[in-house]
């Protein structure tokens, strides 16, 4: 184990010298070492992730305990220490002594044999009185300081959602974003039969894999104990696509018809437009587009494996707009670039990287993008404006605004949601509040032009 544990700290290390702002670094290591077995490669993702979610309550344990503050330890140790803690703290599986002893190894084998008293002394005090930490009070600053603490929010995020939505909702989201998180799969027109489905569930059990059935969508499925989504059974086959629910809502709420023709301009990865090919299959269209050559040709390979041939592809850029999609669209998709604050519990990168100043710019953007693609939608067509957050600038607002400044107006989407959700729509829009329904934070607007 101590070399497994020595991959995860070389990770940490990396992320600690500016790799959150690269997104893929955990990915790409796993990728790197995808001969190991899944149990060793389960314990790379957990405590790396772990120590990612947990980063602000790890720092502050560890300056609790230690006279070195964490800003100032060698960054080696520091991340040494941040892993171990991590152990001590969220993992039963591993005994502290272990944890601890491990930590001492690494030191010495890493030339640092003269800070093996300090690593095992503060490491040992932690796991004695792990029990007994005092954090913020939720009686002081609000409680901004207790949630950021607790749940490793940065406080800025903590003080805009207790502002916007209480501390009570506040602090079930944080908790949701903690919460391990099942992968969802959309399951495609490859199992048309309910029988076909129960023995895809079957097959997919008897692989080892845990299997429930998502109580808002009939063909979404919940997986636990996968290991590399390609090795699953059926994947190869388009018998699914990884999609989240919040996601396949919004083709839901859009509703797409045969023979109509969607257009969906910020595409990558390209569920929702895989979604919309097959409701629209065979004689309707898919205009799948982003910015990226490489994001393109994700998408390609999707409708690839899911043979779906009325996917068009193009590498464009959203803020420009193309006079030959003027007046084209029945159904134009804007899932616009965003804070992404709504799925922090899926990607901690977001967290690390997200500053105030940021939401701004991002709202620009947003607006930029919506100036150049609104007159793609036919004249009683529909625009389906979604994000991935909770921050009612990029929501609430955006709407009001593409309303007030443009012509189109709120379109009633309450017989289009499951029945679950009907009481949480409103006026032509519905806002996803991270883990009130098992979903991520999401927002999905339905407009009409007019």
């Amino acid at each position: 184990m101590s070399n497994i544990r020595e991959i995860v700290l070389n990770i940490l290390i990396e992320y600690d010298r500016g790799g959150a702002r690269k997104p893929s670094l955990l990915k790409d290591s796993l990728d790197k070492y995808d001969y190991l077995d899944t149990r060793d490669k389960a314990f790379i993702k957990r405590v790396t992730d772990g120590c990612l979610e947990r980063n602000l309550q790890i720092d502050y344990v560890l300056n609790s305990f230690s006279k070195v503050p964490v800003k100032d330890m060698q960054p080696f140790i520091r991340s040494l220490m941040r892993m171990s803690v991590y152990q001590i703290m969220f993992m039963d599986s591993v005994p502290d002594s272990a944890a601890c002893n491990e930590a001492v190894k690494l030191a010495a084998k890493h030339k640092f044999a003269g800070l093996k008293g300090f690593v095992n002394g503060v490491l040992r005090n932690i796991a004695r009185n792990k029990d007994k930490i005092e954090y913020p009070s939720k009686e002081i600053d609000g409680g901004i300081q207790y949630l950021s603490v607790v749940y490793s929010m940065p406080d800025w995020i903590c003080k805009m959602w207790v502002s916007e939505y209480g501390f009570e909702k506040t602090e079930s989201m944080l908790k949701f974003f903690l919460t391990p998180r099942p992968t969802t799969i959309r399951l495609t027109k490859g199992l048309p039969q309910s029988r076909d489905v129960e023995e895809f569930k079957k097959e997919l059990e008897e692989a080892g894999i845990v299997v429930r059935q998502n109580p808002l969508l009939p063909y979404a499925l919940e997986l636990e104990k996968t290991d590399n989504i390609r090795y699953i059974p059926g994947f190869k086959e388009g018998v699914f696509a990884v999609q989240d629910v919040s996601s396949m809502l919004v083709v839901e709420v859009a509703d797409p018809e045969i023979r109509q023709t969607v257009v969906d301009v910020c595409a990558a990865p390209g569920g929702k437009s895989m979604h919309a090919a097959e409701r629209v299959y065979p004689s309707g269209k898919v205009f799948s587009r982003d910015v990226s050559a490489k994001k393109c040709l994700l998408v390609e390979e999707n409708a690839l494996r899911l043979g779906l041939n009325n996917v068009t592809t193009k590498v464009y850029d959203a803020k420009i707009h193309d006079e030959e999609l003027r007046a084209s669209a029945d159904i134009l998709l804007l899932d616009v670039p965003c804070s992404g604050l709504g799925i922090l519990g899926r990607k901690n990168d977001i967290k690390h990287n997200t500053k105030p100043q940021g939401l701004e710019e991002i709202t620009k953007l947003q607006w930029d993008i919506i100036k150049a693609t609104w007159d793609y939608v036919k004249v009683g067509g529909t625009l389906i404006y979604s994000t991935c957050t909770v921050n009612k600038a990029e929501n609430e607002m955006m709407v009001k605004r593409i309303c007030d400044e443009l012509p189109f107006k709120p379109d009633d989407i309450t017989e289009k949601l499951p029945e679950k959700l009907r009481k949480s729509a409103g006026q032509g829009y519905i806002q996803l509040i991270p883990g009130e329904h098992g979903t991520d934070g999401f927002f999905i607007a339905k407009l009409k032009r007019v």
